[in-house]
């Protein structure tokens, strides 16, 4: 008898994704709640510009997600732009990341965006060999700096939203 394959498959990103979402991004070093996840995929839902999708084996729970936003910046046409990918550790050089790119080039030609770019930090060895691997070339290094306009509130004990 033959070995079952299992099938990658990608969808958009529910609610309900949303505990194994933030557990995902904290193999990343983002630390995040399943109430977090959940306020930030609900933030983004209706927003056009942006899309998150997630893998996911037959039968089984998801194994990495991808959030892509379409970008108009005034110095440039617009382009799409993979702001946070990840595959779980125990799923990676299966194919998971290279489908949710997939995923997002589908998305981007959907609105006639031939453009598509990703970050990745200069440490990640790993994601910019697998960006480079998918045909991805270095454009631009540079630094990023941040000034916190607000106190950064806990939202621990905050109720879960529901789909």
């Amino acid at each position: 008898m033959a070995p079952q394959t299992l099938t990658l498959e990608t969808r958009q990103a529910a609610l309900s994704d949303a505990s194994i979402m933030a557990r995902l991004s904290m193999q990343l070093g983002y630390d995040s709640s399943e109430v977090v996840m959940r306020q930030r995929l609900t933030r983004l839902r209706d927003r056009p510009e942006h899309a998150v999708f997630v893998a996911a084996l037959e039968g089984e729970p998801i194994v990495g997600w991808v959030h892509v936003e379409l970008r108009m910046p005034l110095w440039t046409e617009p382009f799409a732009e993979i702001i946070g990918l990840v595959a779980d550790a125990s799923h990676r050089r299966i194919g998971t990341g290279r489908a949710l790119v997939e995923r997002v080039v589908r998305w981007a030609e959907d609105r006639q965006i031939g453009d598509l770019r990703a970050r990745a930090q200069e440490h990640r060895d790993d994601a910019l060999s697998f960006y480079e691997s998918l045909g991805f070339e270095l454009i631009k290094e540079h630094q990023v700096y941040r000034r916190m306009l607000v106190e950064t509130v806990e939202t621990s004990g905050m109720p879960t939203l529901v789909d």
